[in-house]
C-alpha cells in the first residue's frame, strides 16, 4: 500500500474517531463518555484512539482545535472583500448561526467546554487565543464600516464582545429543560431579527434615504465553507 493511501487511512479513521467523540461528547457530557463507547461508535478499536490521540483528554483537545479551525472558516466566509465592511458586520451573526446550525457539537464545545478539560492548559490558552483573534478581526471590519462612513461611531472591540455575547446566550436557550427552550428554527428567527436590529442602528445616515430607509446594504448568507 503506498504512504499516500495510508495517510488518506488515517485521515480518515482519525475523523471517525473525532466525530464519533463530539457526538457523544455533545450528548452525554465529557465526563460520563468512556473511551470503549468512542471506539464503538467510531467502529475502530480502542487502541486507535490511544494511538491517534493519546487518551480521552487529547481526543477532547484534537477536538477543540478542530471545532475552533471549523468556526475560523465561517467567519472567513463573512468577512468576504466583495461584501461592504457593514455587510460583512451583518453577515457575522448569520456565519454564527450557520455554524451552530451546521455543527452543533463543535459550537457547545467551544462555548461551553468540559471543566477540566481546556482550562488552564496549553490547549485552552490556544483555543482563548484563537477566539480572540477571530473576535478582533471583527472589530476591525467594525471600524473600516466606521471609517467608510457606513457605521455610528461606536467602540468596535466593546460591540464586538456584546454582540458575541448576544448570539451565545441566544444559541444557548437551545439547551435550556424547560419552557425558555427554543428550537433551531426559533433560535434562526430571534438572530435574524437582531441582525435587522442591529442593522438598522449601526447603519449611518448616509447609506439612508429621506424616509429614513435603509438602501444599497445587502444582508449575505453564509454558507457552510467548502460549498
Amino acid at each position: 500500500m503506498s504512504e499516500s493511501r495510508v495517510a488518506r487511512r488515517k485521515a480518515r479513521t482519525a475523523q471517525a474517531i473525532l466525530d464519533a467523540a463530539e457526538n457523544l461528547f455533545r450528548e452525554r457530557g465529557f465526563h460520563a463518555v468512556r473511551v470503549e463507547e468512542i471506539a464503538d461508535a467510531a467502529d475502530v478499536a480502542v487502541g486507535s484512539i490511544y494511538g491517534y490521540f493519546g487518551d480521552k483528554l487529547g481526543l477532547y483537545q484534537a477536538l477543540a482545535e478542530r471545532s475552533m479551525d471549523v468556526f475560523a472558516g465561517y467567519m472567513a466566509q463573512a468577512f468576504d472583500p466583495s461584501l461592504r465592511p457593514l455587510e460583512q458586520v451583518i453577515a457575522g451573526g448569520d456565519a454564527y448561526l450557520r455554524f451552530h446550525l451546521d455543527h452543533p457539537g463543535a459550537f457547545r464545545l467551544l462555548v461551553a467546554p468540559a471543566p477540566g478539560a481546556t482550562d488552564g492548559g496549553e490547549i485552552g490558552a490556544r483555543i482563548a487565543a484563537r477566539m480572540e483573534e477571530i473576535l478582533d478581526g471583527f472589530a476591525d471590519v467594525i471600524r473600516q464600516a466606521i471609517d467608510a462612513g457606513e457605521a455610528q461611531e461606536v467602540d468596535p472591540r466593546t460591540l464586538t464582545r456584546f454582540l458575541w455575547g448576544a448570539w451565545n446566550g441566544v444559541v444557548d436557550l437551545t439547551t435550556r429543560p424547560d419552557r425558555l427552550r427554543l428550537s433551531d428554527a426559533e433560535v434562526a428567527e430571534a438572530l435574524h431579527l437582531g441582525r435587522r436590529i442591529v442593522l438598522e442602528g449601526l447603519a449611518a445616515p448616509t447609506l439612508r434615504d429621506r424616509a429614513g430607509k435603509l438602501v444599497g446594504v445587502r444582508i449575505a448568507t453564509i454558507a457552510p465553507p467548502g460549498l
